[in-house]
């Protein structure tokens, strides 16, 4: 039995000490309806996700008030990452005429996506995207053959709407695709999102005041200093998210190759240890111990027939621990009493 460490707490101590130092992981909750992509907040998901904010400013001056104030949410199904957006915009420009022109320099939302979180230069090859996604509906990076420029709109579906004056509201849905993408031919290397998936991601704001330049660029994860404009090279510098679905609504969809439950946990209410048998002989599995909230609490690997779970560092209350191995995923609602 490994150490009680998390992996996702290593992970981030890694990135803290080599890349870019946002300290909290992004939990993106599991859409049991797929989103409407129509530019308003009324699916379901959206009434149940977090607000986080774009805050901070990797280039040009502290804005003043009222230029620009931003902020995100995030869901998932087994299809799409979707994103949420929310803008106040005192200016809302795009003076480029072609798509390929100066992106940078116009009013976009951008979004930082490495879909296994395994980081590095992405500048010439796919391992990671920086998708700038212009009032047009352009969605431009360099996933071209060595990093030509191209514009990708069949990854991304967006609307746009103006919910107020100076506010715009912006909705996507991101298809995800492996180092092995190829622009002609992408469905190769379509993957597609199931719990406990951990990626690479940020978001941004390139700000433009009806000039040829962009004003601000503004981010959602502090960025080491020099390092502010680098997200679109190296994916060192993205943020962490986590797709969970504490609530094993993701199993429970239809469409979706089910296992039946084969694990036992008990007891259950428990006070010091739970017990885990009937573990598939074939069957490395991961036990992730999440809050009500959806934070990871507890991570450890299990390869033999039985084994014991210690939580007797866990505060009084309803804790989800989620069983997964491959195609294999099983939740457990557990009580520590």
């Amino acid at each position: 039995m490994k150490p009680i460490f998390t992996i996702i707490f290593t992970v981030l101590t890694l990135n803290l000490l080599f890349a870019q130092t946002q300290q909290d992981t992004i939990y993106t909750y599991y859409a049991k309806t797929p989103v409407v992509i129509d530019g308003n907040d009324l699916d379901a998901c959206w009434g149940k996700a977090a607000w986080h904010p774009i805050e901070q400013v990797w280039l040009g001056n502290a804005m003043a008030e009222g230029d620009f104030v931003g902020k995100f949410k995030t869901a998932w199904d087994k299809d799409y990452l979707y994103v949420l957006v929310e803008v106040v915009d005192d200016s809302l420009s795009d003076d480029h005429s072609s798509p390929l022109d100066n992106y940078w320099n116009d009013d976009c939302v951008e979004i930082f996506i490495d879909e296994d979180r395994s980081g590095g230069n992405h500048q010439y090859n796919n391992s990671a995207f920086a998708y700038h996604c212009s009032t047009f509906y352009d969605v431009i990076d360099g996933a071209g053959t060595n990093g030509t420029t191209i514009n990708c709109r069949n990854n991304i579906t967006m609307r746009m709407d103006t919910i107020g004056d100076h506010m715009y509201r912006w909705e996507f849905a991101v298809k995800m695709f492996d180092k092995s993408f190829v622009y002609s031919n992408p469905d190769p290397s379509r993957v597609y999102l199931s719990p406990n998936k951990l990626m690479g991601f940020s978001i941004a704001y390139c700000d433009n005041d009806e000039t040829r330049e962009r004003e601000n660029f503004i981010g959602s994860v502090v960025m080491p200093k020099g390092h502010e404009n680098d997200s679109y090279i190296n994916s060192d510098y993205f943020g962490t998210m986590l797709l969970v679905d504490p609530t094993n609504e993701y199993t429970s969809q239809k469409d979706y190759r089910l296992n039946e439950k084969k694990v036992k946990v008990y007891p259950n209410p428990a006070t010091d240890k739970v017990s885990l048998t009937n573990i598939p002989d074939d069957v490395n599995l991961q036990v992730e111990i999440f809050s009500i909230s959806g934070a990871i609490i507890q991570s450890e690997q299990l390869s033999t027939f039985a084994q014991t779970i210690d939580i007797s560092n866990l505060d009084r209350g309803v804790y989800y621990m989620n069983l997964s191995s491959g195609t294999f995923y099983q939740t457990e609602k557990i009580v520590k009493r």
